[in-house]
């Protein structure tokens, strides 16, 4: 009888030392090829394949290949994980935050709770929202969002400084200089003005974004003139 007490005991002491992880991160939709990184107590670090239905952890990254999507979905908000994309779940809970470390992410966030709080990090900004949507990428040191719905207060890591965004505009950093994109711009270079942002086909956030290449290479002009006008 001792035996077993001792046992018991020591059982109990185990389950106490290792608390069950977290999470209501799940991921809801895969196109193509991504998978998980997750940090085990030990510090090793394992991967599985992204499946649908496959929970994810805070701490957990996703990573996606070329021509692949992914949708994660938390309480309250969910994202695209769009090509050759590393997102990092950072912090579940009521204060969520995760971090876009490269690549492109659509992020409808709506339901969050009177005291919930929703951000996203990249290298060089803080994107801090409550009931909004807004598509973010980074990539070779320039960080561009775009602003869909409601409102995104914005910090610059490299100066510090804040803005509360509820226009209709694009927001670029790099490094400590910020540019906007306006409606009037888009008209004047005879570019589309959408928020079609996604790589599938009806997308849980939102229609594909269907801007041709040339269309593209036009904005990224307009982008680049007004970098170079601060100097």
């Amino acid at each position: 009888m001792k035996k077993l007490i001792i046992i018991l005991v020591a059982a109990g002491i185990i389950a106490c030392s290792k608390a069950p992880e977290v999470t209501d991160g799940v991921i809801a939709f895969v196109k193509g090829s991504a998978i998980i990184e997750h940090i085990e107590t030990d510090g090793s670090k394992k991967t599985r394949p992204a499946r649908q239905g496959e929970k994810v952890f805070a701490g957990d990254a996703i990573v996606t290949a070329e021509a692949s999507t992914v949708i994660f979905e938390v309480t309250g908000a969910k994202m695209e994980i769009q090509h050759s994309t590393r997102f990092i779940y950072e912090r579940g809970g009521e204060d969520k935050q995760v971090y876009l470390q490269n690549g492109n992410a659509w992020t409808s966030v709506s339901k969050l709770g009177a005291s919930g709080k929703f951000s996203l990090r990249t290298p060089t900004t803080v994107a801090g929202v409550r009931g909004t949507k807004f598509f973010t990428f980074t990539e070779g040191g320039t960080t561009g969002t775009c602003h869909c719905e409601g409102k995104i207060a914005y910090k610059n890591m490299a100066t510090g400084k804040e803005e509360i965004n509820d226009e209709d505009y694009l927001m670029y950093y790099r490094g400590d200089k910020a540019v906007k994109l306006l409606v009037a711009d888009f008209k004047k270079a005879g570019l589309p003005v959408a928020h079609n942002h996604s790589e599938i086909d009806n997308g849980a956030i939102g229609k594909k974004n269907n801007l041709t290449p040339a269309q593209a290479q036009k904005m990224q002009q307009l982008v680049d003139q007004k970098f170079a006008a601060l100097k």
